[in-house]
């Protein structure tokens, strides 16, 4: 998560202080470029495409076979997920990282002593990444006591250059969790990294307006703005700008 996590979030892939010489190299990085930029955009389908074609450029690099697990996760593909997981961790074997990526998959898939078990073993390794954390957070989201708010804070102590990608994970989180008010502290930070990841901005408005803050309209109207194809924040927008309407109507 490290070499991409500060990109400049928007169409143009051209590194600051270069200047553009016709079409960029298709080479591994560009992809990686890509993949985050459209995971970012919540565009999963496409992250997933670019991924897959860093594995074809090269099957050695651990990002391109973590984002592929991790894109098959956000597109609901548990089982696929598992499977291309065990293909992983052939080419790196008890990396803890994917260790907790398959149990992500089993975790959604309500496989929950299966999550438990991975996530064990995958902290029980050496040099853990945020997403061993994050992971882990996740697994124990809704046991009673400050294990999940721990493991975050432990993924954030270990984020170095990708801070702001495990801040807005650690939004998405506390917001699925119902803590929005502490989801909205990471996801402000996230959005101030990410001005334009339709994602991080979807993610903030809806926190707040589960708070009924005003500056949820704000929030989705950047979303729907950035990515205008994007149903969830479409969605989002009515349903906030009719409530607001309604209260205006009432006085209330």
């Amino acid at each position: 998560m490290d070499r991409f996590s500060r990109l400049e979030f928007g169409d143009d892939a051209t590194p600051r202080g270069d200047k553009p010489r016709g079409e960029p190299i298709r080479d591994a990085e560009y992809y990686h470029r890509e993949a985050v930029k459209y995971w970012l955009a919540a565009d999963y389908e496409l992250a997933l495409r670019n991924y897959s074609r860093m594995l074809e450029q090269n099957n050695t690099l651990f990002e391109a076979w973590a984002g592929q697990v991790l894109m098959l996760i956000e597109l609901g593909e548990y089982p696929e997920a598992r499977v291309w997981a065990d293909k992983a961790l052939g080419f790196f074997p008890e990396h803890p990282e994917l260790l907790s990526l398959k149990g992500l998959a089993c975790l959604r898939d309500a496989r929950m002593d299966q999550a438990v078990a991975y996530s064990d073993n995958a902290v029980a390794k050496d040099n853990l990444t945020p997403r061993v954390w994050l992971v882990r957070a996740e697994v124990f989201l809704d046991r009673k006591g400050p294990i999940a708010e721990g493991c975050v804070n432990k993924a954030i102590a270990c984020a170095g250059k990708s801070l702001a990608i495990v801040q807005l994970e650690a939004g998405r989180l506390f917001r699925k969790s119902g803590r929005h008010v502490q989801a909205i502290q990471y996801l402000k930070q996230a959005v101030q990294e990410f001005p334009r990841s339709p994602l991080a901005w979807y993610e903030l408005g809806c926190c707040q307006a589960s708070l009924g803050l005003s500056e949820a309209v704000h929030s989705l109207e950047q979303s729907h703005n950035l990515r205008p194809d994007w149903e969830p924040a479409k969605t989002m927008l009515r349903k906030v700008e009719k409530r607001g309407f309604f209260r205006r109507l009432f006085g209330r």
